[in-house]
């Protein structure tokens, strides 16, 4: 067992990601300890934001309560993350379910704000898709499909306990028949949510064409400032300043704005761009491991380091707490006052 693996086997409670959908529920407990990096993650972006919505998984969600409860006078909203298609009906997880009922029976969650997350990953005979188009294109691609798809969102939101409703729709990128088919389906679900009481969240890649979009208002745009580089690049920081800038001055005429920053980070094995994602605490406890002191890059706020073991090199890059109060800092020094900020994830 090398030293990544040693420091990895000390954190049973902090599982390595391989992306955002795709895995197993967990066995989950009702209590567990409380991660303290999430914690002071928490308390830092608190400090530097107007308001902090924070989004909770449900394969990995043991602690998630602990810290909520622990941090509930940091934390204004929390979304739920996330419904998926699965055999033709969008299903919450179960995980999702018990996490809700947990939140509503603590004193001090019972009263925030909890959106259900929905995704466009599709699970058909067993096998996932994850940020499927085509699934977009049958729900939203007549105007009779998206008036359904809205209603069935709002009662699926509505008859499970939620206050609101956050869509997640990924990887429409430039194509803009597909954007307009979305847009026609945001503003029915405006008006359906409204009529039910629900708020409305909507999720936004970098890439999105925000320049050749007039999105309505009554929703908060909730924008990913987060995998600058990752699995598929170089090693670098989620974010950096630069990029920051880039999507501030990118999106600025979207109303009601908000900024989604990634907390933890990447590692790379060798000179290759295939990286495995890690929490703040796996970084911390590699770094000890290899008896190496991680150093903080200028031009963003993260941290990084290297190592070799053997004939095998690791390069790590990750944000800790200090990182994204800078990053939420700088982004209200863009925009003249604090912004709201949505971290990824507890």
């Amino acid at each position: 067992m090398n030293i990544l693996e040693r420091g990895l086997t000390i954190l049973l409670c902090l599982p390595f990601l391989t992306g955002c959908m795709g895995h197993k529920t967990p066995q989950e407990p009702e209590t567990a300890e409380p991660d303290t990096c999430t914690m002071q993650e928490v308390e830092a972006l608190a400090s530097e934001s107007a308001q902090l919505t924070v989004w909770s998984t449900y394969w990995d969600c043991a602690d998630d309560m602990e810290v909520l409860q622990s941090e509930a006078g940091n934390v204004d909203e929390i979304s739920l993350f996330a419904a998926s298609f699965q055999n033709g009906e969008v299903t919450i997880p179960e995980a999702t379910t018990r996490m809700l009922k947990k939140i509503r029976r603590r004193e001090q969650t019972k009263e925030k704000t909890v959106y259900l997350s929905i995704v466009n990953d599709v699970t058909e005979n067993g096998k996932t898709t994850q940020k499927d188009t085509a699934i977009l294109q049958k729900m939203l691609g007549t105007d009779e499909a998206a008036q359904a798809h809205a209603e069935q969102l709002v009662r699926l939101a509505a008859d499970n306990g939620f206050d609101g409703i956050e869509i997640d729709y990924e990887k429409i990128r430039k194509d803009m028949d597909l954007w307009q088919a979305f847009l026609n389906f945001e503003e029915k679900l405006l008006a359906l949510a409204e009529d039910a009481g629900l708020k409305v969240r909507i999720v936004l890649e970098p890439s999105t064409p925000a320049e050749q979009l007039n999105f309505p208002e009554g929703a908060e745009y909730v924008l990913m400032c987060y995998n600058l580089y990752g699995n598929g690049t170089e090693p670098g920081p989620k974010a950096d300043f630069e990029f920051l800038q880039q999507m501030q001055e990118k999106f600025r005429d979207v109303p009601a704005l908000s900024y989604a920053l990634a907390n933890g980070g990447y590692l790379w094995e060798g000179g290759g761009q295939t990286a495995a994602q890690c929490r703040a605490a796996e970084a911390k406890a590699m770094a000890e491991k290899a008896g190496v002191t991680p150093e903080r890059d200028e031009s963003s706020g993260a941290l990084y380091f290297s190592y070799t073991e053997g004939q095998k090199s690791y390069t790590v890059w990750y944000a800790d707490e200090t990182t994204l109060a800078r990053w939420a800092q700088y982004l209200g020094e863009l925009t003249g006052e604090k912004v709201a900020v949505n971290l990824w994830r507890l």
